[in-house]
């Protein structure tokens, strides 16, 4: 249970915190007020506590086979989204919590529901105005439904991802102070909307990995990092985006070496027997499968029949899945597997740009793959 100390401290940082919010959510127009960082202690006394006294297990995998897909599920939480039907999607947070379903392919809803949430709708590229279309359709479910966690939840990876928006995908020296600026103040309201959702009744798997994202473009120091990973697989072991999100940090241009995203597969996957074991395995180093030469330099260090094994149980348990083939089949070309390519190929639907980057690489490793 939590100290005195620990409720004294969380219920204050709430009422702090709500405060901030008030003030931020009467700014208009594109220039968010400055919200003032919370203390790391007070971040790392909500993510202690926002566990304590929740159950947690490991799911088995689901039978039969999942069916519906993550695109499906999408569709129905941005309809309720455009048509402001907020108590249905309050609706679809509590069923997650409660049922905690899959998608095809063994993705949580839970997770694509925020993802949904926070990605804006836009014809091509997201533009600064379709950010703050979404951030107004949001609000209203916030102000609808004040203790409504997963408005709050929603709000904070909107932010994260408008944060990194102002950002862009430069490197640090190419982003202006102005940028910077923006970048900083995002990160820092996503954060505070997480802690004022700790301080509500409702408990949400996806509240860890919002504040994971939170970690991650706000830099958060290694040994903090990991504290917070423990503790959400803690809450709930069988999420593994947890898992992939941590992999995300430890990428050697952002905060890991080289080599550690391997390590930490191996680590992780030997704590769950087999299948999930190799499962997870190939979850965490599927990071791994990106056109860029960080992630390509490590790829000899792969427990390369472990992540097809991994790959196999996956497809096996929770049905196929486009991005894990993408990931299977860039793997097998790096790695000169042309047979194992081969079959990745033949179950690739369409080609995922976070694989590949770019149409080039993709058809010359399909034409390597298919040549006799």
């Amino acid at each position: 249970m939590p100290t005195a100390h620990g409720l004294a401290a969380s219920k204050i940082a709430y009422s702090f915190v709500v405060a901030i919010l008030c003030v931020v959510a009467s700014s208009c127009g594109h220039s968010e007020a400055s919200p003032p960082a919370p203390s790391m202690e007070v971040v790392m006394q909500a993510v202690h506590d926002y566990g304590r006294g929740h159950q947690s297990s490991v799911l088995p995998p689901p039978s039969p086979i999942p069916q519906e897909t993550d695109e499906g599920y999408k569709a129905k939480v941005r309809e309720a989204l455009l048509t402001s039907n907020f108590a249905q999607l309050e609706k679809m947070a509590q069923q997650n919590r409660m049922e905690r379903g899959l998608v095809l392919g063994g993705a949580w809803k839970n997770n694509d529901f925020y993802d949904e949430l926070a990605t804006p709708a836009s014809s091509g590229e997201p533009t600064d105005d379709d950010y703050q279309n979404r951030i107004s359709r949001l609000n209203p479910w916030r102000s609808a439904y004040p203790d409504s966690a997963a408005a709050l939840i929603a709000l904070s990876r909107l932010y994260t991802n408008y944060a990194f928006f102002a950002r862009g995908d430069g490197t640090a020296d190419s982003v202006s102070s102005s940028s910077w600026r923006l970048y900083n103040d995002r990160n820092i309201l996503a954060e505070n909307y997480l802690l004022a959702a700790a301080g509500l009744k409702e408990r949400d798997d996806h509240w860890y990995e919002a504040m994971q994202q939170v970690a991650f473009q706000i830099g958060w120091d290694k040994q903090d990092a990991l504290e917070l990973l423990n503790q959400a697989v803690a809450f709930e072991p069988s999420y593994f985006h947890y898992y992939r999100q941590y992999a995300e940090y430890l990428r050697p241009q952002w905060y890991g070496d080289p080599g550690d995203i391997v390590h930490f597969a191996e680590k992780a996957s030997l704590q769950i027997p087999d299948p999930e074991g190799s499962i997870l395995y190939f979850r965490i180093t599927g990071s791994l499968a990106c056109n860029c030469q960080p992630q390509i330099a490590d790829l000899p260090g792969l427990d390369w029949p472990k992540f097809k094994s991994g790959y196999s149980d996956v497809t096996r348990l929770y049905g196929p899945d486009n991005t894990y083939a993408n990931r299977l089949a860039f793997v097998a070309y790096k790695l000169g597997d042309k047979t194992t390519a081969q079959q990745a190929f033949a179950s690739v639907d369409h080609m995922e740009m976070g694989v590949w980057w770019g149409p080039h690489t993709f058809a010359n490793a399909r034409d390597w793959a298919n040549q006799p």
